[in-house]
């Protein structure tokens, strides 16, 4: 798996929010999916690091312009999240947290700071109601 195979995954299953890729390189940072509601950035780690304690490292950590682009879009109000997919592990963040944390943090403190954890593989069902409930939230 990849990067590239995880966002295809993301836009398929969630097809139902109008979910597509998005490669844009005249918008620095913008994040890989965008959907009703929101936007989504992949992140995709080969292997969780292998003594507890250590720092999780990306290959593809997020950029100085994601960063940026996150924290504006949520300072406007908008919904930005962050994937994080490791084997057939999944966390969802909230695009600030993931801004914050991602990088910096061990595993433990990983699955503390993350907004879903799914251990043994992606519930989309649930993914669909949390961003749903998440979008609905934003403009009542």
């Amino acid at each position: 798996m990849s990067e590239s195979n995880m966002r295809t995954k993301l836009v398929q299953v969630l097809s139902e929010l109008d979910a597509c890729a998005v490669e844009n390189p005249a918008g620095p940072g913008t994040p890989d999916i965008n959907f009703i509601g929101g936007w989504i950035e992949c992140k995709w780690l080969r292997a969780w690091p292998k003594r507890p304690g250590t720092v999780v490292k990306l290959d593809h950590p997020l950029l100085p312009s994601q960063k940026v682009w996150i924290n504006r879009r949520i300072r406007r109000g908008g919904k930005a999240w962050v994937m994080l997919q490791c084997g057939r592990e999944w966390l969802l963040f909230k695009g600030d947290y993931a801004v914050k944390y991602l990088g910096k943090s061990t595993r433990r403190e990983l699955y503390q700071w993350a907004h879903v954890h799914w251990e043994k593989g992606l519930s989309i069902d649930e993914l669909i109601a949390i961003i749903e409930t998440s979008w609905w939230e934003s403009i009542i």
